[in-house]
Order: structure tokens, then C-alpha cells, then sequence
């Protein structure tokens, strides 16, 4: 039986490439598909944008050239995808032999989480299998019982509010206040909710061997319920976009299960406290001052996620916040300090957002546009379209498929199109909160086990559907426009219903759990 002729290519390509890291031959194969439908996307990308482009300017519309726009945008999201997470970079499980005892404080923030969280979490810590290492709660509730329970635990009790310290800077200013108070060569730094495995400093603390290594950000994992609804592992984000972080030296820290250099710390002045929260803002700054950050792709800690659709709304704003303040008063483009590879890896995050909060909504209200008597530019051209739209599409689909092995593309692609409002009204919001003025910060788990209402937030997705359902049958009933202009709009209409259909039946579904998962068994709630 002959080879096939791709397959014998592939291998002869593989033979001759050096290998140097961990993983790499084994991740080859995944790479250089990625790499040849990541080029074929954005050939057929720019052939399609340049055809539409064409076609729009010979007769351009408002609603064509929001299309075009909307399109263009969109693709450029695409072109820094593809140039920045085909290559991923990748460490061994049991991380790196310690050439030292580095003393190690682990700091636990909270602020008015349930008592039986932090319990939980903290009884975890006192498990870990490391010396030496000390412990603080940063308790900026300055709760009696909290207190009781950190010193009975071993560990050391802080609390601006009993030191008569006002609460600035929110968790950044307790993190603060916390680094101020204790002497350990690293921090590792865990949220109330996060239940740490025994053996995470002893994988991680070897990564500081390397001089200028100034902070390892583990996975994140949640307790979540059966299929994830809300996507809240967030696959695409853990095991691909951070692994590809990795290899340029862009790592972000996600704020929690993080272990960081007190000496880099406090070369910047401690955790920065010019956003809402710390995290991204922290390792930014650390980053463009020469640092390095490194990913460690292993789950050494487990804690809550958003159970229902409005925490899952508080805390994407929350995000989405921080990072569009960051993209608007403080680029990477122009962000001193930085590499292009490092730029492209920042920006690729701030433009999914922009391209959710901005690009979907437009992508809405365009099919909304022409029912009512619009007009389109592709008119009499749509076997030309429906031709490099839906080969643009196969090669998208299938650069995701190697892009994001083991994420799901598809449920990421949803939810980012789902959550459009809360990313358009954090994209807006970010824009009126220049240095100087900061959003308030409100803790996304202080309710954790609390139901809410599910259908208030969907008002905006309910209203979208019953339009994209009403308006094409009552433009062909009045006669606003062509027959054959109503049938090529309620294609869009169909994609856009199926879409934002998901998050609405997630939303009502009631949630199932396997036994092991159950948050409400795991902290006693």
C-alpha cells in the first residue's frame, strides 16, 4: 500500500528538525498542521476580505460597510492567533529539582468568603509537603472566626481592618500589605476557594534556579458540574494560549496557584495596584521590566467557578475590565520593555474581547438592518460568497482543530459570542477608568452556593432571538425587500439563533454533578 504523499512529507519534515524541549517531536505533527491551515486560513481570509471589499466599495451601504468592518476585525483577531499559538511550549510533570530550601510563604487572601471555604482551603495547605514554609491569611474582613481558625491551623493571622489600616487597593492592597509582613524568598499566592494538591511547591519551587524567573502560574481547575456549561475550564485559555504564552515569554498570571520571587516583587514596588485586581497587571509589569514567567501546564490546585449565569456575567466583566483598561491607557503596542513576540501574545487577548464585545453585536443587528429595508452589496454575488466564505470557514475550522487540540474550539467560539454583552459593556466601561480612576472591586465568591435569577441577564439574547425569528417572515409579508435578499439574510439570522440558543438552554439547564466535584461536598456548603 503506497504512503500517503502529505503523510511522507510530514515525516521526512519531522526527521530533519532539531529537537531541543520537552514534548517537541511529540507535538510536531500537531504544529505543522497547525502551521499549514493557519497559512491556508489566512490566504483564503484575505482573498474573501479583498472580494468583499471590492464588491462594497462599487456600491456601499451603512450596513455593508459594518459588514466589511466587522469582518476585517475580525480577521485580524485571526492573523495574531495564527502567528502566536501554533507553537506551544511544554515542561515535564514533576517540574524542576530545587537546588535549595527556598523559605516560602504562601499567602491565603479573603475577604467575607463562607467559613467553611476557607477552612476547607486551609486545612488543604497545612498539607503541603514542603519546609520551610509559612503561612498568612490576609483576612480583610477582619473576621474573629477566621482568625480563630488560621492560628489553630498554625498559620499567621493578618487583617488591615484589626491593624486600623484602611481597605485601598482592594486584594493588590492586602496582597500588599501581606508581603510587607513576611520574609520568604517566594510567594505562593491562593485564593480562599483554591484547595492546593500536597506536592505544589515541591514541582514548582525548582523553576527559581533560573535567575530572572520571577513568577510559575499553574493551570487553573474548578469543581465544575457535568460538561462544563459555562466553560468555565476554559481549555482553549489553559492548554493552548498559555502554552503558547510560554514559548514568547508572555505567561499571564491568573492570580491564584501562582508562585512568585519576593526580590521581583519588590523591584516593581509590590503587586500592582493600578487595576482591579492584580493578576494580568502584575506579571504585565514584571514582564516588561525583563523578567520571565513561566507556565506550568498541571492542575496543583482546584477551587470554585460561577455556578449560575450572573456570577459567570460578574466575574467576565470583572476580567474583561481590567484587560481593556489596559488596552486602552497602557498598550502593549506601545508598553516599554516589550518584544513584538510579547506584544502580539497581550494583544491577542484584548482583541478577542473587542471582537465579542464589538464585532458579534454588529454581526447581530446586520441581518436586523436589511429585513427592514436595507439593501446588500452582495446582492446577485452569492455563489461568489457562499464559495470563499465557506472555504474561509473549513480552513478556520480546521486551524482551530490543530490550534486547540484539546480545547473546544466550538464551545469557546459560543461563549464569546453569548457573553457579548457583559464584553461590550466592559469594553465601554474601561474607556471612562483612566489612571487615576479605578472601577471598584466586588469578591466573585462570597455567595458561592447562592441561586440567582437566570432569565433577567438573558433579556438582551431573548430580545436578539425573537427578532432574527420575527422580522425575516414580516419583511417578506410587507414586501421591505427581495425574496431572494430575505432567504441569503436568514442564513445569518439561523447561525446567530442557534449560537446564542446554547447559553440560553445552559442557563436554564440545572446543573449536574458527579459525586467527587461537588463543591457543596468539598467545603461543606
Amino acid at each position: 500500500m503506497s504512503k500517503n504523499p502529505f503523510s511522507f512529507f510530514l515525516a521526512e519534515c519531522l526527521d530533519r528538525l532539531p529537537c531541543r524541549r520537552y514534548r517537541d517531536r511529540e507535538d510536531r505533527p500537531r504544529r505543522l498542521r497547525a502551521l499549514f491551515f493557519s497559512l491556508l486560513t489566512l490566504i483564503l481570509g484575505t482573498a474573501y476580505i479583498l472580494w468583499v471589499g471590492l464588491v462594497v466599495f462599487r456600491n456601499p451601504g451603512i450596513q455593508d460597510v459594518l459588514f466589511l468592518g466587522a469582518e476585517a476585525l475580525a480577521f485580524f483577531l485571526l492573523v495574531i492567533l495564527a502567528g502566536d499559538v501554533w507553537h506551544l511550549r511544554f515542561h515535564p510533570p514533576e517540574g524542576l529539582e530545587p537546588t535549595a530550601a527556598y523559605p516560602i510563604d504562601i499567602f491565603v487572601p479573603c475577604c467575607g468568603e463562607p467559613l467553611e471555604v476557607i477552612r476547607t482551603t486551609l486545612r488543604a495547605v497545612t498539607g503541603i509537603a514542603y519546609a520551610p514554609v509559612q503561612v498568612y491569611v490576609l483576612d480583610d474582613a477582619g473576621s474573629p472566626q477566621v482568625a480563630d481558625l488560621a492560628r489553630s491551623l498554625g498559620g499567621h493571622y493578618l487583617s488591615r481592618p484589626q491593624a486600623g489600616l484602611p481597605l485601598l487597593d482592594s486584594k493588590s492592597g492586602n496582597l500588599n500589605f501581606g508581603l510587607s509582613r513576611s520574609r520568604g524568598e517566594l510567594i505562593l499566592v491562593l485564593d480562599a476557594d483554591q484547595v492546593p494538591a500536597p506536592d505544589i511547591l515541591s514541582r514548582l519551587a525548582g523553576f527559581f534556579r533560573l535567575p530572572r524567573v520571577a513568577f510559575v502560574q499553574t493551570k487553573q481547575a474548578f469543581f465544575l458540574p457535568e460538561g462544563d456549561p459555562f466553560y468555565n475550564g476554559d481549555e482553549v485559555f489553559y492548554d493552548a494560549v498559555q502554552l503558547s504564552n510560554d514559548q514568547a515569554n508572555a505567561v499571564i498570571s491568573c492570580g491564584s496557584g501562582v508562585l512568585y520571587r519576593r526580590r521581583a516583587l519588590e523591584e516593581m514596588g509590590g503587586f500592582a495596584t493600578w487595576n482591579i485586581v492584580e493578576d494580568v497587571t502584575t506579571s504585565y509589569e514584571l514582564l516588561s521590566r525583563g523578567w520571565k514567567g513561566i507556565y506550568f501546564p498541571y492542575a496543583l490546585s482546584r477551587g470554585l467557578a460561577p455556578q449560575t449565569l450572573a456570577g459567570v456575567y460578574r466575574q467576565r466583566f470583572q476580567w474583561c475590565l481590567d484587560t481593556m483598561r489596559l488596552f486602552f491607557w497602557d498598550n502593549p503596542l506601545f508598553k516599554s520593555g516589550l518584544s513584538f513576540r510579547q506584544r502580539r501574545h497581550f494583544l491577542l487577548i484584548m482583541l478577542s474581547y473587542l471582537v465579542s464585545g464589538l464585532v458579534f453585536p454588529i454581526f447581530c443587528v446586520i441581518p436586523l438592518l436589511v429585513y427592514l429595508g436595507g439593501d446588500s452589496s452582495l446582492l446577485g454575488q452569492e455563489t461568489v460568497y457562499w464559495a470563499l466564505r465557506g472555504a474561509y470557514l473549513g480552513a478556520t475550522i480546521l486551524m482551530f482543530r490543530y490550534l486547540f487540540v484539546r480545547g473546544n474550539a466550538l464551545k469557546q467560539f459560543k461563549m464569546l459570542f453569548g457573553l457579548f454583552p457583559v464584553y461590550g459593556a466592559a469594553t465601554l466601561a474601561a474607556l471612562f477608568y483612566p489612571p487615576g480612576r479605578k472601577p471598584a472591586y466586588r469578591v466573585n465568591n462570597r455567595h458561592p452556593f447562592a441561586e440567582s435569577g437566570v432569565w433577567l441577564p438573558l433579556t438582551l439574547h431573548f430580545g436578539v432571538i425573537i427578532l432574527h425569528l420575527i422580522l425575516p417572515f414580516l419583511s417578506l409579508w410587507l414586501g421591505w425587500v427581495l425574496p431572494r435578499l430575505i432567504v441569503f439574510n436568514a442564513v445569518f439570522s439561523a447561525v446567530i439563533i442557534w449560537v446564542l440558543a446554547d447559553l440560553v438552554l445552559t442557563a436554564g439547564a440545572k446543573l449536574q454533578w458527579s459525586p467527587d466535584l461537588d463543591p457543596r461536598r468539598v467545603y461543606g456548603g
